[in-house]
């Protein structure tokens, strides 16, 4: 029984080894060259709306948000539009109090990108994660089957 179990356990790898990439989701990042708008958020007093809800309004669709976030503990909101037209981003925080700017982001904001950071891809582990992946589900086989043989 012993022998069989070894060749199972290599046919396995084997197989497993002779798969092309599977495509699984990972994660990953990359630093974008779009650019972005950012706004500040203050009340009448000069106060700024800290930690405030915020909801970014597109031209092509100004009933359902774009964007929802919180503004950061100086007021700020950041978005990156992606379509030229009147973005809205509306500020409330939970007494009513609300404050709305309306942009105008023309095509040639859009299509420069002066200023901007260039776009680099970052390094990813997927080998390694393949590589520990694979080993896992072999020990996991192997620890199946001594399991059932005990």
């Amino acid at each position: 029984m012993r022998k069989a179990t070894i060749i199972g356990l290599a046919l396995v790898a084997g197989l497993m080894l002779s798969c092309g990439a599977a495509d699984a989701h990972g994660t990953g990042w990359r630093q974008s060259g779009m650019k972005a708008v950012a706004l500040e958020f203050m009340y009448s007093t000069g106060e700024m709306m800290s930690y405030r809800e915020a909801k970014v309004y597109s031209p092509e669709d100004d009933r359902f948000a774009a964007q929802t976030g919180r503004t950061d503990g100086k007021g700020r909101f950041a978005f990156v539009p992606d379509v030229p037209g009147t973005w809205r981003v509306v500020v409330r925080d939970e007494e009513g109090h609300q404050c709305t700017a309306e942009l105008d982001i023309t095509p040639e904001f859009l299509g420069g990108s002066e200023g901007a950071l260039p776009v680099s891809e970052a390094g990813g582990s997927d080998i390694f994660v393949r590589a520990l992946l694979g080993v896992s589900i072999i020990f996991n086989i192997a620890l199946l089957v001594h399991r059932r043989r005990h």
